[in-house]
Formats: structure tokens, sequence, C-alpha cells
């Protein structure tokens, strides 16, 4: 365990805000379309030059592509940095995957999104494009000229946000803008330093279509399983999808209206993703609660190539394949976007978190480490008896090999009940905790 917290370094915890702005005036609409073509065809216009001589850094591209920048694009020389960073990014994040056999080395990449994350402008950067002032957005165009985006700000902003930011708890990082029909959009980072805490155990999680499982392991302490309820959100999915299976049936058939079934499956896609944020939020923010409680860090298992998997119509070792409907669900379930949730809402309670690999989690028996195949949800070992669900043993090798990754000394932690199944099975019930919605469903 970290016995003196103070000799790690601070923990930086990153929350989003969305701001939106009144009614633009058709001057300012118009304006702000603009600057967002400028900074894609910017962007673009990197790509190309970084390409071209072969430059991987944002300052050798100032040295190539500045001047012509400059002579084509009417805009402020700050524009050339937060455009440049992004080319950069993209660049750096297609030859990963090129080198990973998932981009195609031939096809460039090409920015198309109608949004612009641009560099904070502020008195210790004079670099930058924006200003954020609370309530405005101030954007520099050029000399002399800017453009100034009001915000809509609620009583949320102010108590989770700016009230802190005033007090100087928390920072402002690169803001990001985009535009829809009369308004714009405005996500706003707000970075504050954590003091990391001293941990007395390692958590595992495992993530299941119906549920959540967790580990708890602690030196001395028997292991602890707790299970949250999921189930509410494939059945929104499912519902979700009947719906607007319906209102195609409905509105295809003659007379054709396809303007009000745009919108009415719009307005039922925004309704699912909505109650599905919100059924995350709920559950990462109970996961955070726990690991606060205990005073343990957090790892989650890998899913780097699930969706490759599950969209997989192979036949497994075991010669069985997952059936069509089975691979729909698990494809819907948004995994990346609950990890992310739940990952900084454990980091601003000071605590660590780490992700290990998830091959053989299920599979390999957290006592004595024998590989046994479950049987449905059950797993049982047949060199030491020991039988569970086998989501539990998941989570529970998934602490076991999140405890060699923490700064802490629980990788030293021996089972405290090795002893106990030598002769006889051992059975292991979680800890089902109630989870409140309020999603209508």
């Amino acid at each position: 365990m970290v016995e003196n917290a103070s000799e790690v370094e601070d923990v930086q915890s990153v929350s989003s805000a969305r701001f939106i702005t009144p009614p633009l005036t058709g001057r300012k609409r118009e304006l702000l379309g603009d600057l967002l073509g400028k900074f894609a065809e910017s962007v673009n216009f990197y790509i190309q030059k970084c390409l071209e001589h072969k430059v991987t850094s944002r300052a050798s591209l100032h040295h190539v592509a500045y001047e012509e920048w400059k002579s084509r694009f009417d805009l402020a020389t700050h524009w050339f940095h937060s455009a440049g960073q992004m080319a950069t990014q993209t660049l750096r994040s297609w030859r990963k995957l090129c080198r990973q056999g998932q981009a195609n080395p031939e096809k460039p990449p090409a920015y198309k999104a109608r949004t612009m994350r641009l560099e904070l402008w502020g008195d210790r950067n004079q670099t930058g494009v924006c200003r954020f002032c609370g309530n405005v957005i101030q954007i520099r165009i050029r000399r002399g000229e800017y453009l100034w985006l009001p915000l809509v700000v609620t009583e949320h902003h102010v108590l989770r946000y700016l009230r802190d930011w005033r007090e100087g708890k928390k920072k402002v990082g690169e803001i990001t803008i985009s535009l829809f029909k009369d308004r714009a959009n405005v996500f706003v980072p707000f970075k504050c330093e954590v003091e990391p805490r001293p941990t007395e155990g390692i958590c595992g999680i495992d993530i299941n279509e119906q549920s959540v499982d967790l580990t708890i392991l602690k030196p001395n302490e028997q292991p602890k399983h707790i299970s949250l309820d999921v189930s509410k959100l494939p059945a929104i999915r499912h519902s979700s999808q009947l719906k607007r299976k319906s209102i195609q049936r409905k509105l295809d058939t003659p007379p054709q209206r396809p303007v009000q079934k745009r919108r009415l499956k719009a307005k039922y896609w925004r309704r699912e993703r909505n109650r599905t944020n919100q059924i995350l939020h709920v559950v990462s923010k109970q996961i955070a609660k726990i690991a606060e409680r205990e005073r343990v860090a957090v790892t989650f298992g890998g899913i780097k190539g699930i969706r490759g998997f599950m969209r997989s119509k192979r036949k497994s070792k075991n010669g069985r394949a997952l059936r069509k409907d089975m691979r729909r669900r698990l494809n819907q379930w948004p995994f990346r976007k609950f990890q992310f949730y739940a990952e900084y809402k454990v980091a601003r309670q000071g605590l660590p978190t780490v992700e290990v690999s998830n091959y053989h989690k299920s599979k390999d028996c957290p006592i004595c480490g024998r590989y046994n195949r479950p049987n449905g949800h059950t797993y049982r070992c047949k060199a030491c008896g020991f039988e569970a669900s086998r989501h539990l043993v998941a989570s529970w090798n998934i602490a076991k090999d999140g405890a060699r990754h923490v700064p802490a000394d629980c990788w030293q932690m021996q089972s405290p009940v090795d002893g106990l199944v030598a002769q006889a099975k051992l059975g292991m019930e979680p800890e089902k905790l109630p989870v409140q919605f309020s999603t209508g469903i």
C-alpha cells in the first residue's frame, strides 16, 4: 500500500461541461460557419503538407507551411497553432492504425468534422484563439476583430464548474465549438489537481450485458463481491429499436412522409441516448462511491478488439458462435463510454485506475490458477472445487492482475481462502446493490 500519498504526483481530474448559446443572429451564424469551414480546410491543408514534407511535429510544420497558409487564409496567426495541432494528432492516430493494419496507408485521413478545437487564450498563453470569460466566449479572428458568443449558464454549471473556476480551483483547457441550427455547442473542459489518496486494496470490474460485477481484494480479508444491475440498459435499447421499426414500417407505406419519419427517428434516438447516458452516469457514480468507501484502486478489463470479436460469425474453439441477436445486443453496449465515465469519477476521488488484458479472465481459477471452461454462467474448477459465477471469476482475476500495475503492494497479497478449498468446494455469492434509475422505463 502507499504509505505516503504526498510522494506520488498529483492526479489531474478532467470533466467537460456543455454550454449552448442563445439563438445567434444571422451575421454571427454566418461568421461562425465560415470559421468552421476555414478550420477544416486548414487542417486538411496541414495534413497534405505533413505528408509531402514528411514532418510529424507542429514546429516542423511551421517552417514548411506557415507562409503559404497565411497567404491563403485571412485569419490571425494563432489559428495556425490550433489547426496544426489537430492535423498532427490526426496523422499520429492514422499512422498508429496503419501499423495495426486497421487503416489504408495509401489513403491519408481527411478532416470532415464541422467542429473546431481552439487553444485557450489567456495571460499565460498569448498564442491561443479562444478566451473563456464565464458567461461568454471570445474568439480572436484577426487583429482587432473578435467573435463574442454568449452562453446559457444554468445553476448546474455554476455549482459544478464555474464556482470552483472563479476561486482558482479549476482551470480551463482547449474549447471545442460546433454549430447546430441557429445555436452553437460549446464544450469546455475543466481541470483540477486532485491529491492522491493511499489505497488499501484493489477492485476489479467486469462489464456484462445485464450486470457490472466488482471484486474487492484487501490484505488479510475475504474477497468482497458486488453486483450492480444494469438490465434496464438493454431494455431501453430493445424498446427503442422496436419503436424505430414501427416508425419506419408506418411511414414508408404510401403516402410516404420522409420528413416526419426523419424527425421522429431523431427524437427517439435522442431519448435513447439520454436515458442510456443517465444509467451509465448512475452506475459509474455508484462505483466511485464504493471505491471511495473501500479506498481501493480500480482495475478495468481491456476492451480492445471487442467489437470485432462480437461481429465475427466464425465458430469458436467449442464449436459455437454467437447468435445474430446476441451479437446485436452486445454491440449496442457502450463499453468505452461507461469506462470513461467511471475512470474520471474515480480519479476525482484521488484513486488510481488501470486497464489490464481481458484474456482468459473468466476461465482461469482465481484460487489455483487452473484453466477451466465455464458452463454457461457457472464456473467450476476441476482441481480445487471452487464454484461461482463466471462474472465474479472474471472480476476477481481482473483485480489480481491489476494489483501488479497500481502504485500499491497489493500484488503481495495471498488469497485468504487457499486453505479452505483443498477438500471441499467454496461457493461465493455476490452482494447485489440496488441502483436507482429515473429513466421512465
